[in-house]
């Protein structure tokens, strides 16, 4: 049941967001299940595009996972896929933030902390996609190395 809820919780979210999306900014495609690619770039580097791999096990009830996609390979396994941002460490293929799953498997203490823990509600979807935009735009150093 719950992961039947999930889906539905996920097809809305992501409905509505299809629907009003910026489509300058980014582009959603979706992978089925509880995943998406999201296609995006800095406003400081627009030639530098990426493409985010953001997968649900449960949602909204929890962060997503967060990986990079190698564009000619399709691999989630190449640190150069991955922007430069604060809390990111493409050498490790993770985002140590407090809106991704690696961020709080490393950071358990975040689920008890009113300031860091995963908020469920509204359209976490949305919200995700908008803070990752927000890090490209504000903080991108580079592609990785």
């Amino acid at each position: 049941m719950a992961d039947e809820l999930s889906e539905l919780n996920f097809e809305q979210d992501l409905r509505e967001i299809l629907a009003v999306q910026d489509p300058h900014r980014w582009k959603i495609q979706n992978l089925g299940g509880l995943q998406v690619l999201v296609t995006t770039s800095s406003e400081k580097a627009p030639e530098e595009v990426f493409i985010a791999r953001l997968s649900w096990e449960r949602y909204p009830d929890e962060p997503p996972s967060l990986k990079f996609q190698d564009a000619v390979t399709g691999s989630l396994k190449t640190p150069t896929a991955w922007p430069e941002l604060r809390g990111f460490r493409p050498g490790s293929l993770d985002a140590c933030v407090n809106w991704t799953k690696e961020g709080f498997a490393l950071h358990p203490e975040w689920r008890n902390d009113p300031d860091k823990k995963w908020n469920p509600v509204g359209n976490p979807l949305l919200r995700v996609i908008k803070t990752l935009q927000n890090e490209l735009d504000v903080y991108f150093l580079r592609r990785s190395q």
